[in-house]
């Protein structure tokens, strides 16, 4: 039987293209840690792993060093946002996404393990939320009132090129959060947060990051409808932005268009074409963001055996 994608994702599978536009800025957030700055050679095996399990068990360390670096100068911006990013990171791909493709009969293992996957996204919520009313005070307060208008404008206008990474994870954070229960009440509050923060750093850099904010910005108009800011037709124009900026190297892209387009439409061949372009995407083109194409490829390999949950029939000799 077919289950189809709502606008407003519900349930394990639902969320897993939130998981991947976080996880297309893996390579790129990482190599401006302070930690890894540091510790160049660190950087350079972590960034270059191609086994996400290794990943896995080595990412609570690069937590705990970059923690003990903040701890020295709590309010560094830089040290502020590595850290909240790997709380992020970590919550996203290597709990929240593992517990995805739990199976029903593992419930209750599946609901814990997004539970905790919640704490790292509060975590980095503490860090960055303050941060941002530190460098724009007012803004968050104003923003979650739904003030929007010229003193939201100038509020954000305040944040410049040097504040990316703070309202890319801030927003990035805020929608991990929110993916877990889309419906909850408290929720609300994201989607007057997240979009003005996503869409003042696409003003500032358009592109930067290899199409990093434009590839979030497809999830979050492809998971909401028109009236809540929403649509397909905005996230048809993130996803070419996307495309061209990441030059086709973004392997979860070719994931969000199978699951966020070809499955609400049953196209199972475009389906299909597109999970395969996801797995044919070279590391070797790009190799210091190879654990997240590594990360990407292994949800679509998971994506493609579970293939009989998407679409009503299925063409003979499909098999994944």
């Amino acid at each position: 039987m077919k289950k189809t994608i709502d606008l407003i994702p519900r349930g394990s599978k639902r969320s897993s293209l939130l998981v991947l536009a976080v996880l297309a800025l893996l390579g790129a957030s990482l190599q401006s840690c302070a930690i890894l700055r540091s510790v160049s050679r660190a950087q350079s095996v972590f960034l270059r792993e191609e086994d996400p399990v290794l990943a896995a068990d080595t990412f609570p360390l690069l937590i705990k060093a970059s923690e003990i670096l903040l701890e020295g100068s709590p309010q560094d911006q830089s040290k502020l946002v590595t850290t909240a990013s790997l709380y992020v990171m970590y919550g996203s791909a290597f709990i929240q996404g593992e517990a995805e493709f739990l199976p029903d009969d593992r419930y209750e293992e599946r609901q814990e393990a997004m539970r905790r996957s919640g704490t790292y996204f509060a975590r980095a919520l503490r860090l960055l939320e303050p941060a941002l009313e530190r460098r724009a005070p007012g803004l968050i307060k104003a923003l979650a009132a739904g003030k929007a208008g010229d003193s939201a404008s100038a509020l954000l206008g305040k944040l410049g090129k040097a504040d990316l990474p703070l309202l890319y994870w801030t927003a990035a954070a805020l929608l991990s959060e929110y993916s877990l229960d889309p419906l909850a009440m408290a929720n609300a509050r994201v989607l007057r947060i997240a979009p003005p923060l996503l869409s003042r750093a696409q003003a500032l850099e358009p592109g930067w990051s290899q199409g990093s904010v434009e590839e979030l910005l497809v999830s979050l108009y492809a998971s909401l409808p028109d009236y809540l800011g929403g649509g397909m037709d905005k996230a048809e124009l993130a996803w070419n932005q996307a495309y061209s900026y990441s030059k086709g190297g973004s392997a979860s892209l070719y994931i969000a268009r199978a699951m966020y387009w070809d499955v609400p439409a049953d196209d199972y061949a475009a389906f299909r074409k597109h999970i395969d372009q996801a797995l044919a995407v070279d590391t070797s083109t790009n190799p210091d963001s190879r654990l997240a194409t590594e990360l990407a490829k292994r949800r679509a390999r998971r994506i493609l055996a579970a293939q009989e949950q998407y679409f009503l029939t299925i063409p003979p000799g499909s098999a994944p």
